[in-house]
């Protein structure tokens, strides 16, 4: 990990002046990245529907063939349309390689590439990374018309594992607190920065009781300390629990008496919320994103080369491109 970014603000001044008088932000604490606003959300909706709106009608068109047995698609009307050589299947298989080939290629470059770090929030390419490279999984899987064996059930196999894998990844890895380097931040700065918020809080005039149904709390068991790491399991459905409670606590803040600017103390108390849950999930989620590219960048470079043996066996015997009839 970097070592920490010199003191600044934990809470940026926009946000988290008191009503009363001007005043900076509490200090001596590293900059995190602020939670997802609404164009944000925005962005991942209108993902979401353009992968439904072309997924579904494809997979709508071509179900009675997929449905069909193996034995009997040959007799099928629309045959020389799905199967894996027809003409939308041969489309589909190019199309969905070329998405994955472009997304993974796109990221890697605003990754790696300085020139274009101020193009764009990388976890907005990354959320497009995985818009490619899940739509395009899903059109290979169509071009096979659901029917994979041989050599090409490895690749298959391999991406769907990718495909999972980065998911996860991206799962785990929004819910590690960041700096706005993008950098994990450390067990003290996350605690700093809680009693640093729940401060601001308070003095915004939120009361105890809200702050308290903010925190996000992991329920002690028999012969365990409140304050120890969950396991992995316990981990993922306390975050999943914790996504759906906290929208519950926003709403009771928002209507809580006494509370002098309603808006900045909602956005200060997703800010601490965050915090929250990050402090309990940091070591498993953290040990996750540690052993996560043993997974997911070896079985992309395999699913890579035999994908590559494919489209070559494919060029070689005159399949690149079906001619439309």
């Amino acid at each position: 990990m970097e070592p920490p970014a010199q003191p600044s603000s934990f809470v940026s001044e926009s946000i988290a002046r008191p009503a009363v008088r001007p005043a900076g932000p509490p200090p001596g604490l590293p900059t995190t990245a602020a939670p997802p606003g609404g164009g944000a959300r925005a962005y991942h909706l209108a993902l979401g529907v353009a992968w439904l709106a072309i997924a579904v009608p494809l997979t709508a068109w071509g179900l009675d063939y997929y449905l069909t047995p193996l034995g009997l698609r040959p007799d099928h009307p629309h045959d020389a349309l799905f199967r894996p050589t027809g003409l939308v299947g041969n489309r589909l298989g190019i199309v969905g390689t070329l998405m994955i080939g472009g997304g993974v290629a796109m990221y890697v470059v605003r990754k790696r590439w300085t020139r274009l770090h101020g193009l764009g929030k990388l976890r907005h390419w990354l959320s497009f990374h995985i818009w490619l490279c899940t739509l395009g999984p899903f059109l290979i899987l169509l071009h096979t018309s659901l029917k994979v064996g041989g050599l090409v059930s490895i690749a298959f196999w391999s991406m769907v594992v990718v495909v999972a894998s980065g998911v996860v990844g991206r799962y785990v890895y929004v819910r590690i607190p960041k700096t706005l380097s993008g950098s994990f931040l450390e067990l003290r700065e996350i605690e700093s920065g809680q009693r640093a918020l729940r401060e601001a809080l308070a003095a915004s005039g939120v009361p105890e009781p809200a702050l308290d149904a903010l925190a996000v709390s992991l329920p002690p068991r028999a012969g365990e300390a409140s304050d120890d790491a969950p396991g992995l399991v316990r981990a993922f459905a306390l975050a999943v629990r914790a996504e759906w409670a906290g929208r519950a606590a926003l709403r009771r803040l928002r209507h809580a008496d006494g509370v002098q600017d309603v808006r900045m103390a909602a956005r200060l108390a997703q800010q601490y919320r965050r915090l929250s849950l990050g402090r309990l999930v940091l070591v498993p989620f953290g040990r996750v994103f540690r052993y996560w590219h043993a997974v997911h960048l070896p079985l992309a470079v395999v699913m890579a080369l035999i994908l590559l043996v494919h489209v070559g066996v494919a060029v070689a015997l005159g399949y690149a491109w079906t001619p439309s009839p």
